[in-house]
């Protein structure tokens, strides 16, 4: 009956923490969704170690399908947040090219002629 306390209490932890966090899950910024993450797979590692000594009950196994219900709205937060960063790094590239044209390194002695019609 102990693991069974134990599983009861993580997944109410785990229910607690995502719905937390998914509360407006649109504004949750990279590091906040990592540290939910983190967090998130610590508790799943403590279930899963518990989870090999007891078969959950019927009224665990629905908590946790509750608790999977959100992973879809997760899931779609981390790839608009990957999407942003993509479309970053594809801006910072494109600007960093620009101005490589503009600080071309040219020899020492070289000469710039400009022709005047």
């Amino acid at each position: 009956m102990e693991n069974k306390a134990q599983i009861d209490q993580l997944l109410d932890e785990l229910t607690i923490l995502t719905e937390t966090f998914t509360v407006d899950i649109d504004e949750k910024l990279s590091d906040q969704v990592e540290a939910f993450v983190n967090e998130r797979q610590l508790i799943v590692e403590k279930l899963i170690g518990l989870g090999d000594t007891y078969k959950t009950s019927q009224q665990q196994q629905a908590k946790l399908n509750h608790i999977l219900t959100y992973d879809a709205l997760i899931q779609s937060r981390i790839l608009a947040l990957k999407d942003e960063a993509n479309k970053w790094l594809v801006q910072r590239n494109a600007a960093r090219n620009q101005r490589n044209v503009y600080e071309a390194k040219y020899a020492a002695d070289s000469y710039l002629m400009d022709k005047r019609k």
